[in-house]
């Protein structure tokens, strides 16, 4: 028992500040408590010398909230908040914190704070907490309003991607400008490098690589005693030693170059190939997307897509903002359907008529994770004759197919260019949307709700741009349509019960969870959506829907960014329990058992909650819908 260890010893326990070592475990545990965490290590320890350690018993009154007492820090037990009723408000755990103003269900209210068990905590006065919040404005900011500014620092989290300069094993080969060509290539061949720097002044002006030297001296048959600026490529593009290694090969990839130097401002580090990117990260996104392009066969495709698993383990242990997953992801999904794609067009021949393959959904939005079905449908340039009709028929099965087949599955409400209704004519995808906007009924709206997210993955995107031209006109310029969509959004509300408690939901198999997809996700991504349709904006991704919104002035500046940052955490949360579900051999899912989550993770997620609420709420006011 707690109780028992700290028998003997005062409610008030001794002064860390002449401690080192205690001020160093303090610390520490700093280090884990937002907005703490912002800081760094000497700054932590500045802090940790301002607290204080205290012990309450269960049951014992802590402090109220008025006067400010200060800090407090749960280091072991818990907390319960009272009002002035003695009414419960809420309960806090180890590393969360009470003291400061604190907003429940989004009012700000004078509470007082009692030890709900045996209670450790760590205490700072209230002079001592004004001044680090005067220190450290990271800190400030956090303590000075409420939901908003709390969830966007849950969203700060260090990454671990590996920086280019992490790749370099050498000293930089430089030679000056005006040093000559022989000597420059002895200086190569002594190194044992395939291509060297060229600088003036310390500053890098070029590069000379082994094929330089064959086609531009020896082909030309130029004089090895010119300086080696002659040969050189001038102002070679660089790339900053703190860039990730995804940034540097994606240059390289769209430059084809194949050395890129790094750079420390102007002063050459050395360089690197694409190769040695490759091989440092062997479960590369794009090593998968260059294999996908050289297979012949669907077998061989589902051989690749076993690969999936770790990569996307290795994408999120290596801490990748959940935006760059959803790209990468479906990058991949996108060069798998493009070459089942090109491989039907090997057995069948020719498409008799330009199409457009179009992918819905969260693949259209560039936004898939680990568990994900396919939405897909066909646009064709006109109605198809009989012979017309059955090619694209077998092209759509082979396709189908072989999305299933490497994990992929088919879409429950069979929305796939597999059923013949989403297999039509660009007049009669208009059509449809016609007969959506102009009888909205509950069926229609979710229809629209899939087919107003739509990419164009192979084929005639002109087509896709003309639908979505046309089908966005229609939404923007009919309010009515658009107030049954508000209707079919709120219809998905965040998993939030009475006094803020989760609402868990069975997930089929006998196992209960937050469904962070449909509770979360689909909440924020459909009121994105309409905010979209009122500008006229035919972008799918929601990342970059909520920043044109903001342009266009149909989103708050302030709100759009919470709401973009809720759509980070609740996302995060859900592919880091995915892949841990991976790890463990278990399927991927999107029920999220809360008791899972750390104290600190469950607040943040509430947080987040309650922000989509304010956000569901302000759309329910602006469109009237009771």
């Amino acid at each position: 028992m707690l109780a028992l260890f700290f028998i003997g010893i005062s409610l008030k326990m001794h002064s860390m500040n002449n401690n080192f070592n205690d001020v160093s475990f303090a610390a520490e545990f700093l280090h884990t408590v937002q907005p703490f965490n912002a800081l760094d290590t000497v700054d932590l320890q500045w802090c940790a010398r301002k607290l204080d350690a205290v012990y309450y018993p269960q049951g014992k009154a802590i402090f109220a909230s008025r006067p400010p007492p200060g800090l407090a820090i749960i280091r072991k037990g818990a907390a319960r908040l009272l009002d002035k009723d003695h009414k419960f408000l809420d309960k806090r755990s180890e590393g969360e914190l009470f003291g400061h103003d604190i907003y429940f269900h989004g009012e700000l209210k004078e509470y007082f704070a009692e030890a709900e068990e045996d209670c450790l905590l760590w205490r700072m006065s209230d002079e001592d907490f004004k001044q680090v919040r005067e220190k450290f404005p990271v800190v400030g900011e956090y303590f000075s309003s409420h939901l908003k500014s709390r969830l966007k620092a849950a969203t700060k989290a260090k990454h671990t991607v590996t920086q280019v300069r992490d790749l370099l094993t050498r000293k930089p080969v430089l030679v000056n400008s005006d040093v000559s060509i022989r000597s420059a290539a002895q200086m190569m061949s002594s190194e044992n490098v395939s291509s060297i720097l060229v600088v003036e002044d310390g500053v890098l002006c070029g590069i000379v690589t082994d094929k330089d030297l064959r086609q531009r001296v020896l082909v030309e048959g130029l004089e090895s005693s010119l300086p080696i600026r002659t040969v050189m490529t001038e102002n070679p593009m660089s790339i900053p030693a703190d860039a990730d290694v995804d940034t540097a090969l994606l240059m390289m990839l769209r430059e084809n170059y194949h050395h890129l130097p790094i750079v420390d401002g102007k002063k050459p580090l050395g360089l690197v190939t694409a190769g040695d990117i490759l091989r440092a990260q062997s479960e590369h996104p794009l090593r998968l997307v260059r294999d996908i392009h050289k297979k012949n066969s669907i077998e061989e495709l589902v051989e690749l897509s076993q690969r999936l698993p770790s990569l996307f383990e290795r994408m999120v242990h290596l801490g990748r903002g959940v935006g760059q997953i959803g790209r990468m992801v479906t990058h991949i999904t996108d060069a798998f359907t493009v070459r089942l794609i090109q491989i039907a067009e090997q057995e069948l021949g020719p498409a008799p008529m330009p199409f457009a393959w179009v992918v819905f959904g969260s693949q259209a939005r560039e936004e898939q994770t680990a568990r994900t079905d396919q939405d897909n449908g066909l646009i064709l340039d006109r109605d198809a004759e009989e012979d017309e009709a059955r090619w694209f028929s077998r092209m759509s099965g082979i396709v189908c197919d072989g999305l299933d087949q490497l994990g992929y599955v088919y879409c429950p409400g069979e929305v796939m260019a597999l059923n013949v209704k989403w297999r039509v004519s660009l007049p009669r995808w208009k059509r449809y949307f016609d007969k959506w906007i102009n009888e909205p009924d509950p069926k229609s709206v979710m229809h629209s709700s899939i087919f107003f997210d739509i990419r164009c993955v192979h084929g005639e995107c002109s087509l896709v741009d003309s639908l979505q031209e046309h089908a966005i006109r229609r939404a923007k310029n009919d309010r009515i349509f658009r107030r049954f969509m508000a209707a079919n959004a709120l219809s998905h509300r965040p998993p939030l019960g009475f006094f803020r408690r989760f609402v868990q939901e069975d997930d089929g198999s006998q196992s209960e969870g937050l469904n962070l997809k449909h509770r979360g996700i689909v909440p924020i991504t459909d009121l994105v959506r309409i905010r979209a349709l009122e500008a006229g904006i035919s972008e799918a991704n929601t990342f970059r829907r909520i920043e044109k919104a903001i342009a266009a002035g149909v989103m708050n500046k302030k709100d759009a960014s919470s709401l973009r940052d809720a759509l980070i955490l609740i996302n995060r949360i859900r592919i880091c329990h995915q892949s841990e579900q991976m790890m463990a051999g278990e399927k991927p899912t999107n029920f999220v058992p809360p008791e899972q989550l750390s104290p600190l993770m469950r607040r943040n997620l509430k947080a987040a909650f309650m922000l989509v609420q304010e956000a569901q709420s302000a759309l329910e006011l602006r469109y009237q819908v009771h």
